[in-house]
């Protein structure tokens, strides 16, 4: 079986590399068969220039690399079927709402602000 943690070789190169950002971020993923998903997100942060640009003037960057994701939590719903990956990129989240239709499938730090009745 793989297992998708990091190593400890891993997060030592991730310590390591100039290149690595922590920036706050959300993102959509999209189940699409077998091994496959889509997700679409977004990070925002005060002021200045955003990290993820890394330093482009450029209106859109490629990055092609690895992600690391540390979620704070993650909730499970069906409520989105049907919007489609651009639909999901134009909305923030709706906490409630998704709740409604799913739930919180993940919370290991207790930071979900929405609960389960």
């Amino acid at each position: 079986m793989t297992s998708h943690r990091p190593t400890e070789a891993a997060l030592a190169g991730l310590l390591l590399d100039p290149a690595v950002l922590h920036v706050p971020a959300w993102m959509y993923v999209q189940n699409h068969g077998e091994g496959v998903v889509s997700f679409v997100g977004s990070s925002r942060i005060p002021k200045g220039p955003h990290p993820l640009r890394y330093g482009s003037e450029r209106t859109h960057q490629l990055l092609v690399g690895e992600l690391v994701v540390r979620p704070h939590y993650a909730i499970g719903t069906d409520v989105l079927r049907g919007q489609g990956l651009g639909g999901l990129a134009t909305q923030s989240p709706d906490l409630e709402r998704f709740l409604e239709h799913g739930e919180v499938i993940l919370d290991p730090h207790a930071l979900c602000p929405v609960r389960t009745p």
